[in-house]
């Protein structure tokens, strides 16, 4: 027997595999400073990003994120709050993340 999940997306997701650098901003309510981390999206929306983590957040959390395209073209600078955490194989995590931060900024490349 299968069980039907509501979609709880506002918006289509798209199987993309871009650039994410990362860190964790606050943990529990708290401010933390931590390093970046690099890895790579399995899928983004208008409104969130499904990325492979080695650093194991938790739900709530929020972490700053710069999502890049061929390290040239800006998609996504701000904050996210993690929604959803599920381990993978090995050492790395699936992170279920909601943008928080909607200001959208124009694209713009970073070759002048």
């Amino acid at each position: 027997m299968t069980m039907k999940h509501d979609e709880r997306r506002d918006s289509i997701r798209a199987k993309r595999f871009i650039s994410v650098r990362h860190r964790l901003v606050k943990h529990l309510k708290r401010k933390v400073e931590s390093p970046w981390q690099f890895s790579t999206s399995e899928n983004m929306s208008l409104s969130g990003l499904l990325f492979v983590s080695a650093a194991p957040y938790h739900p709530k959390d929020t972490i700053e994120l710069q999502v890049t395209m061929s390290g040239v073209l800006d998609i996504f600078n701000g904050f996210g709050q993690v929604v959803r955490v599920s381990h993978k194989k090995g050492d790395n995590y699936h992170v279920a993340v909601r943008y928080a931060d909607l200001k959208f900024k124009h694209r713009r490349s970073k070759i002048a």
